[in-house]
């Protein structure tokens, strides 16, 4: 957990800095500047498409008393992929467009739920569910 800390806090910061001023170096501030902003935009637009896509998914769902887990599983990857799409930077935009892709999405749900059940399988993680 502490080499995820430290890859995630300190050399993802690192290499995106790099990747911004190589690309600022070949072609130019403006040019890196705009893409960054443009992709910021980009992102936010399709997530915000996406998100409405999976809300009316769970909508249907819940509507022919189905649990509307895939569209929840969507929208939890959404969550992860918006603050990647919303920092600079060209790594951060990568890894975030690369969760917008439906079947990668899936895939990384996939392992996700698969990682969190081995968790709770060995005792290391709990999942209460409270009630009103």
């Amino acid at each position: 957990m502490f080499l995820i800390l430290i890859v995630l806090f300190v050399l993802a910061p690192i290499a995106e800095i790099y990747v911004l001023l190589a690309a600022g170096s070949a072609f130019g501030v403006m040019p890196v500047i705009a893409t960054c902003l443009a992709t910021a935009f980009l992102g936010g637009w399709v997530i915000r498409v996406q998100g409405l896509a999976a809300l009316n998914a769970a909508r249907r769902d819940l509507n022919d008393d189905r649990l509307p887990v895939a569209s929840a599983v969507d929208g939890a990857v959404l969550l992860i992929a918006a603050p990647f799409l919303m920092t600079p930077g060209f790594l951060t935009d990568a890894i975030g467009f690369s969760l917008l892709i439906p079947p990668l999405r899936r895939a990384v749900a996939r392992f996700a739920l698969r990682e969190i059940r081995k968790r709770i399988e060995r005792g290391e993680a709990s999942i209460t569910i409270h009630r009103p």
